[in-house]
């Protein structure tokens, strides 16, 4: 009978060991899974990232609750950010296992000092009325328009990757992002309405301002101009017309030069390139 006690208790004790290693493996393992499944979800972060450039800060869960991502983004040069993003998984027993990646993305490059005009037109520039231009030397006619040059892309490029695309007969709202305006041949677009917008708007062909225009950013028409209703821009303003046609300024016209806003619209075209140029985990 003693032995009997000392043979069960010994397979007890073994049976103790067995539970508790299980235990142990099965609780080493969740951990194991949840790093790996923290990286990913810093991963997702980095995409996320990347997506919201030039943004500060993303931040989000992926799936259900106790899996979350925050990446902190910081411009380190004039056209490379650095993404520093973290993933982090809760367990059942309420402690957390992170894992961090920081990534390096360089954009586009398109110089604000391609556009250093209030207005630049490739013809003779006709001033009528009451038209202000600021700085009063920030006006340039008879110029060469090489629109891949200034934004470094061609024009099927930008118009495939426009946040807003209309013809003349649909132009509405809104106006703002990258928007693409076509005009048929032979016709002029004519705005009589309020228009307010921002970014970059291009209309491809003959366009007439004759109400109220509000707009911060770049316009860039290709064909005629005319502004003659009541006109406010901060930016820059740029015709490329034929040679025999004139762009024209009557009514209540105000053009200003605005560097931040020409940045500002810049970056809808530095960001259409986003390439990641380095990569590690920290």
């Amino acid at each position: 009978m003693v032995v009997g006690l000392f043979v069960s208790l010994a397979l007890s004790l073994l049976a103790s060991s067995f539970y508790f290693r299980s235990i142990n493996e099965n609780t080493l393992a969740l951990r194991e899974r949840s790093l790996i499944r923290a990286f990913w979800i810093a991963e997702a972060g980095v995409a996320e990232a990347i997506d919201n450039l030039p943004g500060s800060s993303v931040s989000g869960q992926i799936g259900a609750s106790g899996n979350t991502y925050s990446a902190q983004v910081t411009a380190t040069g004039s056209d490379v950010y650095t993404i520093v993003s973290t993933g982090t998984v809760t367990l059942p027993s309420g402690e957390t296992v992170s894992r961090s990646v920081s990534v390096d993305v360089r954009t586009g490059t398109v110089p604000a000092s391609n556009f250093q005009y209030a207005i630049e037109t490739t013809t003779d520039l006709v001033i009528k009325g009451s038209v202000d231009i600021n700085p009063d030397d920030k006006a340039k006619e008879f110029s060469t328009l090489d629109f891949a040059a200034l934004f470094g892309y061609t024009k099927d490029e930008i118009k495939a990757n426009a946040t807003h695309y209309y013809t003349d007969e649909n132009f509405s709202f809104p106006v703002d992002g990258i928007t693409w305006v076509d005009v048929d041949a032979g016709e002029t677009m004519v705005v009589a309405g309020n228009l307010s917008g921002s970014g970059i708007l291009i209309v491809s062909g003959n366009v007439h301002f004759s109400g109220t225009l509000d707009f911060n950013g770049i316009i860039y028409v290709i064909g005629k101009l005319t502004m003659s209703g009541t006109v406010t821009t901060y930016g820059s303003v740029m015709a490329e017309s034929s040679t025999t046609v004139d762009t024209v300024l009557k009514g209540n016209v105000e053009l200003n030069w605005d560097e931040d806003e020409i940045n500002a619209a810049l970056d809808l075209i530095r960001m259409l390139r986003r390439d990641i140029v380095s990569w590690k985990e920290l």
